[in-house]
């Protein structure tokens, strides 16, 4: 049996499958994070709230907490919870990876409340432009979306329409706003939570008719989700880009001592994939900015990762 972990900050998903690759069983447990938690609240987790059918031979735990650092300790806390069982703890941008591409190349991107993404050449993950959070950077996310939102209601940049429907839909006011954004803890989550209002918004405002004061108020709403897709792009995809392009046309254009990309791996620039709810409802936009307007190739959009990890692991 192998038990395999999708953990973020709120909730992990857990899997067990058979030798086959057959899901025996899923759970949920509530997020668990090296970075936040102290050992013993994590055991708590594992030996109280994961109730298993059977126990697991082989545990695969990614983790959003999980960096570098805290993998050897995320590590021994699996193994005094799993006592029978080979443990493997990694980094929630390398479960994505694995997710979307298997033992293939790509650029791996996460886009949830969060943003990250890699690039990955079929083992292991061989950039990383780093997200920085959703003050300094987290572009794509639903974090900068929401702060994108709020920006244009309140400074005229979307109309004033909108911006009723969604003081009323969320029954805030603009003091409430500040209040949450400045003031309360996790403005990130809040941020990310307006992203449902605008999606549906965009999908109601579709149905209308050209030159309606529906569409149009779709569409702005549209070319906000844009920007933070071409940001997302500019800001963490061009690195990847531009690595490969040197190391198959001039190794002389890399940093020293940078080993260039593997020749082996293919010609032109590697696919591109998406995990994350951001990406998965706002796939059509996503397409736009990535496949009209950049010409890459994406291979996968997935709201969540455990699919594609549990196909993973049943090889």
């Amino acid at each position: 049996m192998k038990l395999i972990a999708d953990s973020g900050s709120t909730k992990t998903d857990w899997a067990l499958v058979d030798e086959e690759g057959k899901v025996v069983m899923t759970c949920k447990t509530q997020g668990i994070s090296p970075i936040h938690m102290q050992d013993e609240e994590v055991l708590q987790v594992l030996k109280s709230e994961l109730v298993l059918a059977e126990q697991p031979q082989e545990v695969y735990f990614y983790g959003s907490g999980v960096t570098e650092a805290m993998k050897p300790r995320m590590t021994s806390l699996l193994q005094k919870a799993f006592l029978e069982a080979s443990v493997e703890a990694e980094g929630d941008m390398l479960g994505a990876a694995r997710a979307l591409f298997g033992h293939q190349p790509g650029m791996a991107c996460i886009l949830g409340t969060g943003a990250n993404s890699c690039l990955y050449d079929g083992m292991k993950i061989v950039m990383n432009t780093p997200p920085l959070g959703y003050i300094l950077g987290d572009e794509g996310s639903g974090a900068v979306l929401g702060k994108l939102f709020l920006n244009g209601i309140f400074k005229g940049s979307l109309p004033s329409a909108i911006k009723k429907r969604f003081l009323k839909w969320s029954g805030l006011d603009y003091n409430d706003i500040i209040n949450k954004v400045y003031r309360e803890p996790l403005a990130n989550r809040f941020l990310a939570s307006i992203c449902p209002f605008i999606s549906e918004q965009i999908a109601e405002g579709e149905k209308y008719e050209n030159g309606s004061d529906e569409l149009n108020e779709a569409m702005a709403l549209y070319r906000v989700v844009l920007s933070n897709f071409h940001a997302f792009y500019e800001n963490n995809l061009i690195p990847y880009i531009q690595y490969v392009k040197a190391s198959q046309e001039d190794i002389s254009q890399l940093e020293p001592g940078v080993k260039a990309w593997d020749s082996s791996l293919g010609e032109g620039i590697p696919m591109i994939g998406f995990v994350g709810s951001i990406a998965h409802y706002f796939e059509a936009p996503l397409r736009n900015v990535m496949e009209d307007e950049h010409h890459l190739h994406i291979a996968k959009i997935m709201r969540a990762p455990m699919e594609g990890l549990i196909a993973f692991h049943a090889k």
